[in-house]
């Protein structure tokens, strides 16, 4: 697979679009309290944050629903999993809304794909 096709995982969350993320201190409230984390970049609402040695992307989708990415790192599945629950469990109690997860793959063109 050539590396300009590939794409990445999309863990969207859903009913999102009202969150208005102005800042890093916005951004830092998708990092769980009890792990060790840090916001790296904040640009028109979306950026990087580093948590437990891996690095989200946190974006917008055409939906204007959040979504993030694993971009760095290298994580079990299990911590993987944990990660993610702990992010939604954050969010959902930062913004007092009942979020929910899905997972998009990438939609490539590519018939050979």
């Amino acid at each position: 697979m050539s590396l300009a096709l590939c794409e990445v995982m999309k863990i969207v969350l859903f009913e999102s679009e009202n969150i208005d993320l102005t800042s890093k201190e916005d951004l830092a409230l998708f990092i769980p309290d009890h792990l060790d984390g840090k916001v790296l970049n904040y640009g028109q609402g979306e950026g990087q944050i580093e948590i437990e040695g891996t690095v989200w992307g946190l974006y917008v989708n055409n939906e204007n629903f959040y979504y993030f990415t694993l971009e760095e790192g290298f994580i079990s599945w299990d911590k993987f999993t944990a990660l993610v629950d702990s992010i939604l469990v954050k969010v959902n109690s930062e913004f007092g809304v009942n979020f929910s997860l899905a997972v998009e793959g990438p939609v490539l063109n590519e018939p050979n794909m």
